[in-house]
């Protein structure tokens, strides 16, 4: 990311109120919107929070796009999670939108890390216990040809007249994370959360 683009989205950032991050499986996204509303003093909504219960069980649908619907309508926000099924509540709700772009194998190879070294009973991201069994493994080494198609054709279809940041490594996402935090202590957190 050249200093221009960088500039471009420093600037989109401080001036959003609901961001939305997108991007595969181990790409990063948790961890990123964490340190976007951290910086920007916007509540972050992690939608695997959401979406699994105890015991990884899934939402039904129906109520998925109600859970969904509530938390686009809050005011302020930062909010993680691709789940294709709510692209159409979520990309015409967001001010500014996230995408990360990483190959099959470093997302992988972050799941498997992230499996590791985190306490699985203390995640505030997500329940307890997340399998990584093939049918995960299956979904991130299948994303670009399955999944990525339909967030493209969401952010196509809803995200025509939005700013849109690509990141494509870790180091621009910690190039956009360092000068956040410059801006920031420049200029103080923008007081925005329970707006």
């Amino acid at each position: 990311m050249n200093a221009t683009d960088l500039d471009a989205s420093l600037t989109t950032l401080m001036n959003s109120h609901r961001i939305l991050v997108l991007g595969p499986s181990g790409s990063g996204k948790t961890t990123l919107a964490r340190q976007l509303g951290q910086l920007l003093n916007l509540e972050t909504i992690h939608l695997d929070a959401l979406f699994w219960k105890v015991g990884w069980i899934s939402t039904p649908q129906e109520e998925w796009r109600s859970v969904v619907s509530n938390a686009v309508a809050k005011p302020a926000w930062v909010m993680d999670g691709t789940y294709e099924s709510t692209l159409h509540l979520r990309i015409p709700a967001a001010e500014a939108l996230v995408m990360l772009e990483r190959s099959r194998l470093a997302c992988l190879w972050r799941v498997c890390k992230r499996k590791l070294t985190i306490d699985d009973d203390n995640r505030p991201d997500a329940p307890p216990g997340q399998p990584v069994d093939w049918a995960f493994v299956r979904y991130i080494w299948r994303y670009d040809q399955v999944s990525q198609p339909q967030v493209d054709e969401a952010v196509r279809q809803y995200a025509a007249d939005k700013p849109i940041i690509t990141l494509k490594s870790q180091r621009d996402v910690h190039a956009l994370v360092r000068r956040l935090e410059t801006a920031v202590a420049a200029g103080g957190k923008p007081a925005r959360k329970g707006q």
